[in-house]
């Protein structure tokens, strides 16, 4: 669900960790790696479950407005159509969802007053109120409400997100992609699948191999790939590369020559584009210069060695 970007940046996070302290067993990185990559996996449960409690809200908020003494014309045409919205019936009957929401304790994120309130701010818009006027909402009308209400109000609503930063460390670096990856999976939503927001699942379990993978080739290649590294810093002493900087190259190198499905310039590419947000200003034409020289001596030598159709490139 993640995406190799943001695995990247989490087996970065772990080698920053170990490099002010080379101590740290190896075991204890990858135990805490699988935990970041775990809480990601809450994280997006967690927003699973609030589309569900929203949709829901309807309900609740009907049978409050009827169980006023004086009522108005709006709360005697309240409706609850997007409680039986079909992508939250399905993701209500999915076993694996409601399993994992029960396993990771997902119930306790949520909390009713930010439901309530974005409810009541999605149910003041005319889409909605056009939404549930109608009788029987096609597929691609159940498909669009939830969609505006992920990019409208989940992607932009403060108290939301003050509440999830609380809970997940990991929120800035992970939720917007993941609700990217939430809509991806909405707009693709079938009836007939039985299998629509974890489709994935697998190829999941081998990006988390991919992250561990990373980290324990990383710190066991260490002498070796700051070998290859160090004759290119021109006029750089290796004490005054910020460690960041080095850390990325490390991992690029790393990736270079020990993982052969990946493409030399999806590794590069990537390690330098995550220079520009977590280093410093100058770090990605650094890393970029010092990774080309690297990239051009090891293919010289018959060093990389990738298997599949375009990945020397």
């Amino acid at each position: 669900m993640l995406g190799r970007r943001n695995l990247r940046i989490k087996v970065m996070q772990e080698l920053y960790s170990w490099e002010i302290d080379h101590e740290i067993p190896l075991n204890k990185l990858e135990g805490h790696l699988a935990g970041q990559i775990h809480k990601s996996s809450a994280l997006y449960l967690t927003n699973l479950l609030y589309l569900i409690e929203v949709c829901n809200y309807s309900m609740v908020d009907k049978a409050k407005r009827l169980a006023k003494y004086i009522q108005t014309e709006d709360d005697t045409n309240a409706r609850t159509t997007i409680a039986a919205n079909v992508v939250i019936q399905n993701l209500q009957a999915d076993e694996q969802f409601t399993a994992s929401v029960k396993k990771d304790g997902i119930h306790n994120y949520i909390s009713q007053d930010i439901v309530r309130d974005i409810f009541n701010e999605l149910a003041a818009k005319q889409k909605y109120k056009d939404y549930s006027a109608l009788d029987k909402p096609t597929l691609e009308q159940d498909k669009e409400i939830i969609l505006y209400l992920i990019k409208k109000f989940f992607d932009t609503n403060k108290d939301l997100e003050h509440h999830l930063e609380e809970i997940f460390i990991n929120y800035d670096d992970d939720n917007a992609l993941l609700l990217h990856v939430l809509s991806k999976y909405i707009e693709a939503f079938d009836t007939e699948k039985s299998n629509n927001f974890f489709p994935g699942q697998k190829d999941w379990e081998e990006e988390k191999k991919f992250a561990l993978l990373l980290l324990a080739r990383t710190i066991q290649q260490n002498e070796e790939l700051i070998a290859l590294i160090e004759p290119k810093l021109k006029n750089w002493d290796m004490d005054r590369v910020a460690v960041l900087d080095l850390i990325l190259m490390k991992m690029a190198v790393c990736e270079l020559k020990y993982f052969p499905n990946i493409p030399v310039k999806v590794s590069i590419n990537e390690y330098i584009d995550i220079s520009k947000f977590y280093s410093t200003p100058k770090s990605k034409d650094f890393v970029n210069g010092v990774l080309d020289k690297v990239k051009n001596e090891m293919m010289d030598k018959g060093e990389i060695k990738k298997f599949g159709r375009g990945l020397m490139e």
